[in-house]
């Protein structure tokens, strides 16, 4: 690959996109493109904003698929400064970093990539991929479901008046069983609600990664029958200890446990109960019987991912910083998707590859047919938006599709001088996605 590249530290304001990223608060990082999306040859320019109360000597770090491949350390410079100038040749996803030499940690981060259109799946489509999980759920569904309900606690009483809401096990052929909560307008007629599916992000003993009845009413206010499904199947109203203690035991590092085949990758029955919460609401009779939304964030938006090729009945995905995508990502040269399984232990043999590639939400989302909205961070080291693209340009048989590319989003946390314009950049475009795919039916 030729690459044209310098680090320069003369004095130079450019007409940059006004916005700004960092941990490393002196620190601000500018690039010539809003969205930090490149063609090949494109001048990539990168400037630094950097105050006299920043370190004197600076770490300048130049990422390319998460690994550093550059380090240089820099002068403290004075003013508005042109930090990177580069152009490639090939497709590339990569990240410029400034911030202390003393803290190499402590930094401003902005990414780009260059054609993101060109990556693909590491993982080949498997060709019996809808028939593998056709006959998964098919084997699921003979154990005939049996749906326990209790009342919510905890709701306002203005939301017990106006919103039914309760708590749901279900039961499942293997492993824990479904659990979350279920919430829709009291007055809601017969089929006149879509289905909102809200799955959940990486993690055990978080109270984020537990079902509540207060997050599914926050979604049934917006006119639907919501469901928020823990990923793991656990209680969601326990005391801390009992999640602390199955962080340290039963689901410990969970994500990279070792399987003997594909029924017990641990993903594997995490998208079946996602299933089976849908297969329980599609029979309340206020569904719409048309629409079912299945929208979640790193964990959950590889969930979402994954699902949309599961189960035909999906309509639409919001797929926001999708992990359990192109997991096959490090056979293609680049980083894989979280877990990371593959490149972590699996390489040496063919069972890897032959499990992943029926749990990976880049190769499933090829047999999605609704609408699909991705977003992807540049500055993501768990969720490189290259893989997050490639599951976007193998969804080949959608309705419609957006993907959105920011180029100071991170996978969590990030800085809040960039609020404002991710919220113009990004969050507005998934809101109107949301609003349009759940707007109340019209009969």
């Amino acid at each position: 690959m030729r690459l044209r590249c310098s680090i320069l530290s003369a004095l130079l304001l450019l007409p940059l996109a006004a916005f700004a990223q960092g941990a490393y608060a002196p620190v601000q990082l500018f690039i010539n493109s809003t969205d930090g999306v490149y063609a090949r040859g494109d001048s990539i320019r990168i400037t630094a904003s950097v105050s006299p109360e920043a370190e004197d000597t600076l770490l300048f770090q130049l990422l390319t698929y998460g690994q550093v491949t550059c380090k240089k350390k820099l002068p403290h410079p004075q003013g508005d400064t042109l930090l990177y100038t580069a152009a490639f040749d090939a497709p590339t996803s990569c990240i410029v970093r400034l911030g202390p030499a003393s803290d190499p940690k402590n930094v401003t981060g902005v990414g780009f990539l260059v054609e993101p259109a060109s990556f693909r799946p590491g993982f080949e489509t498997p060709k019996d991929l809808r028939g593998y999980w056709d006959k998964e759920l098919k084997k699921m569904r003979r154990l005939k479901p049996v749906v326990e309900t209790f009342p919510a606690e905890g709701l306002e009483e203005q939301d017990e008046t106006e919103f039914v809401c309760y708590k749901i096990e279900i039961n499942m052929p293997s492993g824990r069983p479904c659990r979350g909560y279920v919430a829709y307008p009291r007055n809601a007629g017969v089929r006149s609600l879509p289905i909102y599916l809200f799955v959940h992000s990486a993690g055990v003993n978080k109270p984020d990664k537990r079902a509540t009845a207060e997050r599914a009413v926050s979604y049934a206010k917006m006119g639907c029958i919501a469901l928020d499904i823990n990923a793991h199947g656990f209680e969601d109203d326990m005391p801390q200890e009992y999640y602390d203690a199955l962080d340290k035991g039963e689901l410990h590092k969970y994500a990279t446990r070792d399987f003997t085949g594909v029924q017990d990758y641990y993903f594997h029955n995490m998208y079946l109960r996602d299933v089976r919460a849908l297969d329980y609401a599609v029979t309340l009779p206020q569904w719409d019987g048309k629409r079912i939304l299945v929208r979640g964030t790193s964990q959950g938006g590889g969930q979402a991912l994954a699902l949309s090729g599961i189960d035909t009945r999906i309509t639409h995905v919001v797929a926001i910083v999708p992990a359990l995508t192109d997991l096959g990502g490090c056979l293609d040269g680049r980083k894989c998707g979280w877990p990371s399984a593959l490149n972590r232990k699996f390489a040496p043999t063919p069972l890897g590859p032959s499990v992943l590639a029926y749990h990976d939400g880049a190769t499933l989302v090829s047999l999605f047919k609704g609408d699909l909205h991705i977003e992807a961070g540049n500055i993501d080291m768990t969720c490189d938006p290259a893989a997050v693209a490639a599951a976007y340009n193998n969804a080949n048989a959608v309705r419609s599709k957006q993907i959105f590319f920011f180029p100071w989003l991170p996978h969590t946390r990030m800085d809040l001088r960039n609020n404002a314009d991710w919220r113009e950049a990004v969050l507005k475009a998934r809101d109107a996605f949301i609003e349009a795919a759940i707007k109340p039916s019209v009969r």
